[in-house]
């Protein structure tokens, strides 16, 4: 039986990387299956996204090779340094543990736990934090475990609470499905490009209560969503998916709620899907997705 790998590297840019690269997963018995890489010109920066299998540790390959991930491992870093090279290897049978954040609104949470019951999501969700009641149905209907905080006391204890059980549950990111609360900055310092949000984007931006209202008065044309790591500047972090849905003036304001429902939640799955997928990169602030 093979284990299936996903490597991912970033440096500058320079001759020799991809042979480099292949020559040391073939070396320690890996198969390339997909090999993804950009150049970015503007940057001088490369990226590259390789998924590879390698014969698990008890069954050599016809060479008689066994691949090891420490011996890789000391063998990577090794050229990692020529290159000044930042790097990581995935084990595709090591699941990522995903805590959901949400508020009232179902219609993200129940996108995601679906997707992620029909195999798409590549992760497992032991737990669903929120600040409401309202959606405990929908986490005993998926048989994970809910828990409401108290924003009543401040949100520094807020996210001393959301932290402890971030911490008792393992998890290695976060997903804010429509969480109506601003993260404090010192929260996504500590889960800096960890936690990933939907939010709604129009043309022109509409902020505050009942922005699909507000677009709808102005005429609004295009309805979006953008999913996003969340950091400290509200609703800046750095881009991983986005999509818009032409809108009629004929629309009456339940329908571009609707339609703006629908997109949010294709986006924030798709965004999922990258990040557990290894297709994205961020590099000085950008993001760079490498399918």
């Amino acid at each position: 039986m093979n284990s299936i790998y996903t490597l991912t590297a970033t440096c500058p840019d320079q001759s020799g990387l991809i042979a480099s690269i292949t020559n040391c997963i073939a070396s320690n018995g890996g198969n390339i299956l997909n090999l993804a890489q950009h150049t970015s010109v503007d940057l001088g920066m490369f990226f590259c996204r390789i998924q590879f299998a390698a014969p698990s540790i008890s069954e050599p390959d016809e060479g008689g090779k066994i691949f090891s991930p420490a011996s890789f491992t000391a063998d990577f870093s090794e050229l990692a340094g020529k290159f000044n090279m930042e790097w990581k290897l995935y084990d595709k049978s090591v699941k990522q543990r995903m805590a959901v954040l949400v508020s009232k609104t179902s219609h993200c949470l129940y996108e995601v736990l679906l997707k992620h019951a029909d195999g798409q999501l590549d992760c497992e969700i032991p737990v669903i934090i929120s600040n409401h009641p309202d959606l405990c149905s929908v986490a005993t209907e998926f048989h994970i475990p809910y828990f409401q905080i108290d924003t009543q006391k401040g949100k520094e204890a807020c996210e001393a609470d959301i932290q402890s059980l971030l911490e008792q549950y393992k998890i290695d990111v976060v997903c804010m499905a429509r969480y109506m609360q601003i993260l404090t900055p010192e929260f996504t310092r500590r889960w800096d490009n960890k936690v990933i949000n939907i939010h709604h984007g129009f043309l022109p931006a509409f902020k505050g209560a009942r922005p699909y209202e507000q677009a709808w008065k102005k005429g609004v044309k295009l309805i979006g969503a953008t999913a996003h790591f969340a950091n400290q500047d509200l609703d800046q972090g750095p881009i991983i998916f986005q999509d818009v849905v032409r809108v009629k003036d004929t629309n009456s304001i339940h329908e571009f709620v609707e339609i703006g429902k629908d997109v949010e939640r294709r986006v924030l799955v798709e965004g999922l899907k990258r990040y557990f997928n290894h297709n994205v990169f961020i590099h000085e602030g950008r993001t760079f997705i490498i399918e």
